[in-house]
């Protein structure tokens, strides 16, 4: 059901001491896309780094670190199903940008804020 990972999102405080990680340790390519963020591509996917007022209240909560996990879907409908069955509850499938996402709670994935989505509309 699941077809690929489509990005990993990290909170950081310093957001040049994050690029400069990727860059130095790795080789990374890191591409900055403003003031609060930047990204590293991994063959199809992707390592968000952000920093600022957009992550602020999840550094506070839980520390630097990652704070999202996007996958996608072949379809959305067939992973909620699944959920069902499992006998694990689900949110509300939101739209936004063309994907239909489905936010799974984080007691579910340990810990982890979790969002699978497809691109059916």
């Amino acid at each position: 059901m699941i077809k690929r990972l489509d990005r990993l999102d990290v909170a950081t405080t310093d957001l040049n001491d994050a690029a400069s990680i990727y860059e130095k340790n790795f080789g990374f390519k890191v591409t900055r896309s403003g003031a609060d963020g930047a990204s590293v591509t991994i063959g199809g996917a992707e390592i968000r780094l952000a920093s600022g007022a957009p992550v602020a209240d999840a550094i506070k909560a839980n520390g630097e670190g990652m704070f999202g996990l996007w996958l996608e879907a072949e379809d959305l409908d067939r992973v909620v199903e699944a959920m069902k069955k499992a006998g694990l509850s689900s949110t509300s499938i939101t739209k936004e940008s063309g994907r239909r996402i489905l936010a799974v709670d984080p007691k579910l994935a340990n810990r982890v804020p979790l969002f699978i989505f497809d691109r059916k509309s």
